[in-house]
């Protein structure tokens, strides 16, 4: 396959299946929202926060994986977190109160960190020069797990009554992820002489080789933090805490600290290696990084967001089953397979600043359509419109992440870090604004943003000769 031999073959498949696995059970809520609110009782309000609970923890969750991998290993970490997210399920499939759902919903975002830890073992087993294709397929592969929970959870729930069903299917969920844990933790296996060459690093302040470069770095560092803010507004208001005024305010101050103390941390790191001059050989525009973050908000972001909401968008609007909607709604996560290493394939072959523009060009119409949605529309319309936005938008992430490597060759996994982050930062704020607006609306902010990233792409450099060679 691909040229890859028995071992890397085996590690691959071992990877992404524990990938697929930790993403089935974080969607796993997703094709019951309306089941939610039938009979166990949660408002849409409730279904929404709920939502933006699920992606939200994901965000600093990257960051402290990121550092267990390094110190740990991926076989032991993504064994731990398979363990994690199949208990995590077993716990929501059990719960009775708005309060047990907010917190399983909230620790199954730290399941969605486990892409870090895979693309670990991966740059362990493969080679520079097909690490694109493996990633490609980890990743692509992986990500179809999403997919997977909208059309195979509902028929199983189906076999029960819809009091129960839920119930058993979420819980499946979580008891595939403890299965695979063993089987990952038995035959996975680590080459740790080769882990040094491909190293992942999390940590939020990065080399810049300018004073301009350093003021952007602190400011690309607000959303990340406003992204956790918004989700202690949402949770302060909640009835499920009674001091969530209280609580709300402590944590926002925290948020706040925190976001101090990194900014002060990144003048120091960078402000004397600045004055004292940054050899031209390692000098690179951060601008580049930032623009490719807000790309990633975009693609990733608005993928997350749509995979959580559509199944219960289609549900609503047209009157569909729960089966039926979650089969219909998977197409929105069901290419993954292909998309994302299709990206990067166009982006080498056809020019990575020609396709990025065309896919998030092909955004803007597509999300703009989706706003138009309502009642009167043929379905096969709106599937086929949906299935358009999730080509271009998963091609994007391909596309976005074959730029990344090139900026700065030594610094790729601290870059690769910042832009991978802001894929849930732009799945909060989309699904913020889902809270406080209808899906018309969502889905026509998703268009705006669309346009906006379209304009930056004009300001994104030519890919040739940066650092191609820089080690």
């Amino acid at each position: 396959m691909f040229g890859f031999d028995r071992d890397q073959q085996a590690i691959l498949h071992f990877t992404w299946i524990a990938f697929f696995l930790t993403f089935v059970s974080w969607f796993n809520m997703a094709p019951f929202n309306t089941t939610l609110q039938t009979v166990v009782g949660l408002t849409p309000d409730q279904i929404k926060l709920l939502m933006i609970c699920n992606v939200a923890l994901t965000i600093p969750a990257r960051i402290v994986i990121g550092s267990l991998v390094d110190r740990y290993g991926p076989r032991r970490v993504f064994t731990g977190l398979l363990v994690f997210a199949g208990a995590v399920s077993i716990y929501f499939s059990l719960a009775t109160r708005f309060g047990e759902f907010l917190v399983s919903r909230l620790l199954m975002g730290c399941a969605g960190a486990g892409f870090v830890a895979g693309i670990k073992m991966i740059a362990e087993w493969f080679p520079s020069n097909r690490m694109g294709t493996a990633q490609g397929i980890y990743a692509g592969w992986g990500n179809f797990g999403a997919a997977a929970a909208l059309f195979t959870l509902p028929p199983i729930a189906a076999l029960f009554p819809p009091e129960l069903g839920w119930r058993v299917a979420t819980a499946f969920s979580g008891l595939l992820c403890l299965i695979w844990a063993g089987v990952y933790h038995h035959w996975a296996r680590e080459v740790p002489e080769r882990a040094k060459n491909f190293p992942v690093s999390l940590e939020n302040t990065i080399e810049v080789t300018s004073r301009k470069d350093l003021i952007l770095q602190i400011l690309l560092m607000i959303p990340l933090y406003t992204a956790m803010g918004l989700l202690v507004i949402k949770l302060a208001g909640s009835p499920a805490f009674p001091a969530g005024v209280l609580m709300g305010t402590v944590l926002l101050a925290v948020i706040v600290g925190i976001f101090i103390l990194n900014a002060i941390r990144c003048v120091k790191v960078n402000l004397p290696r600045i004055d004292n001059g940054i050899p031209e050989e390692k000098k690179y525009e951060f601008s580049q990084i930032a623009i490719l973050s807000l790309v990633y908000a975009l693609t990733f972001g608005s993928e997350l967001s749509v995979v959580s909401m559509f199944p219960q968008f289609l549900e609503s609007t047209f009157q569909l089953t729960v089966t039926t909607a979650g089969i219909l709604g998977s197409c929105v996560a069901f290419f993954n397979l292909i998309t994302r290493p299709s990206g990067g394939w166009l982006s080498d072959k056809l020019g990575r600043r020609r396709i990025l523009f065309i896919l998030v060009f092909g955004a803007v119409i597509g999300f703009g359509f989706m706003g138009t949605i309502n009642a009167q529309w043929p379905l096969a319309g709106v599937i086929a419109l949906a299935v358009f936005c999730s080509l271009m938008v998963q091609s994007g992430n391909g596309a976005c992440f074959a730029l990344v490597p090139l900026i700065r060759k030594d610094l790729t996994g601290k870059l690769a870090g910042v832009v991978g982050a802001y894929g849930n930062v732009g799945a909060v704020f989309f699904l913020t604004i889902l809270s406080v607006f209808d899906a018309s609306t969502f889905f026509q902010w998703i268009g705006a943003y669309a346009f906006l990233v379209l304009l930056s792409l004009l300001f994104l450099q030519s890919f040739k000769n940066l650092h191609h060679s820089y080690h």
